[in-house]
């Protein structure tokens, strides 16, 4: 099973490091909160994905370049920020692209350790949204992930179905179930949130029930 590259998780890092920065100054942060908000929702994910694997001290902590990309894409953002600001939904982009990379990388270091599917799909899943969750709690936000809204987990879960079907049913390359996953992940998140699409509060069998029962005429 491959595992994605390192630069390209330095490249996830950069990614996250710029959705937590745009957060961070949307909500009027000072310089160093920018920064916390930048290096929380870069490795965030990834830190919980190795500590839930128990497969060491987290990567973020072990390779400088992590801790290093993070400050100088937050720096950067600081700089540039109110230019990205105005671009059209730069953010919603960024913050979809995110959920597909890091639900690739959390899913393929599961399964490279051979972890069973269901497991993998699990930590991919808390790879993915782990550092928006603790972006969104610092900022004292309801995290986007148990609030009521747009589709936030659920398109990363089809990616992962999408993912293991290609990869690992289908035997095609890990390279196509990572742009597939990647792609149906960010494609799905921004269709959630351009046409609203959520999924069912409570359901209440009884009254469904009575209703069901009700004499027609």
């Amino acid at each position: 099973m491959m595992i994605l590259p390192v630069y390209v998780e330095l490249g996830a890092v950069a990614l996250g490091a710029l959705s937590g920065a745009l957060h961070g100054m949307r909500k009027g942060a000072d310089a160093m909160g920018v920064i916390i908000l930048s290096v929380v929702t870069a490795v965030g994910g990834g830190m919980l994905r190795d500590v839930l694997l128990s497969h060491g001290p987290p990567m973020a902590l072990r390779v400088p370049r992590y801790l290093a990309a993070v400050v100088a894409c937050a720096v950067l953002s600081m700089l540039f920020g109110p230019w990205f600001s105005r671009l059209n939904r730069v953010l919603d982009y960024v913050d979809a692209m995110l959920l597909g990379v890091w639900l690739v990388l959390g899913l393929e270091k599961a399964l490279a350790l051979q972890l069973s599917v269901p497991g993998s799909i699990f930590l991919g899943l808390m790879t993915a949204v782990g550092g928006g969750v603790l972006r969104d709690v610092l900022n004292g936000e309801r995290p986007s992930l148990v609030s009521p809204g747009e589709l936030y987990a659920t398109p990363a879960l089809i990616a992962a179905f999408l993912y293991v079907a290609l990869v690992l049913g289908l035997k095609m390359r890990p390279i196509v179930g990572e742009f597939a996953a990647v792609g149906v992940a960010a494609f799905l998140r921004l269709l959630a949130m351009r046409h609203r699409w959520t999924l069912p509060g409570q359901v209440d069998l009884r009254l469904w029930w009575h209703r069901w029962r009700r004499p027609r005429g």
